[in-house]
């Protein structure tokens, strides 16, 4: 007595089924990596770094009396004003909404979204900020602005 044959799968078959799995698999693992991810970041942030980080210095020469220059101190911007008897470093973020504040000289300093105004001391003068600018030491070594936080 014969066996009844039993049909073989077809080449074609199983390498359609293989691609599907494959494709599915690999965009299963993209999403889960995408979804896990900013979990790990947020669980376990980057280490502190050491040195370096904790001040900033520019050259005297590269900031002429009654000029300003914004500056990076640990990823905040800072800004650098120098006057004829002084130089003060202030956060160049307005309080009010976050913008990017501007030395316009004479001892002004303005936000260019709401026209809030500030002294050199990093005081409100004008416009909506709810704070002043805070206000980060300055010392000259060496022939460097050096701004520490």
């Amino acid at each position: 007595m014969e066996e009844p044959a039993t049909p073989m799968p077809s080449y074609r078959h199983d390498t359609r089924r293989s691609f599907l799995s494959i494709t599915l698999g690999t965009a299963t693992a993209i999403f889960s990596a995408s979804l896990l991810y900013p979990l790990i970041k947020f669980l376990w942030p980057p280490a502190a770094t050491v040195g370096g980080e904790g001040s900033v210095g520019i050259p005297v020469e590269d900031l002429l009396v009654g000029q300003s220059r914004v500056v990076s101190l640990k990823g905040e911007p800072v800004l650098i004003i120098r006057e004829e008897n002084k130089v003060v470093a202030l956060s160049a973020v307005c309080p009010h909404l976050g913008c990017v504040v501007r030395y316009k000289g004479g001892g002004s300093i303005l936000c260019p979204c709401h026209e809030a105004s500030f002294d050199l001391n990093g005081n409100v003068t004008g416009g909506p900020s709810p704070r002043p600018l805070t206000y980060y030491p300055v010392r000259i070594v060496g022939g460097r602005i050096v701004v520490e936080s």
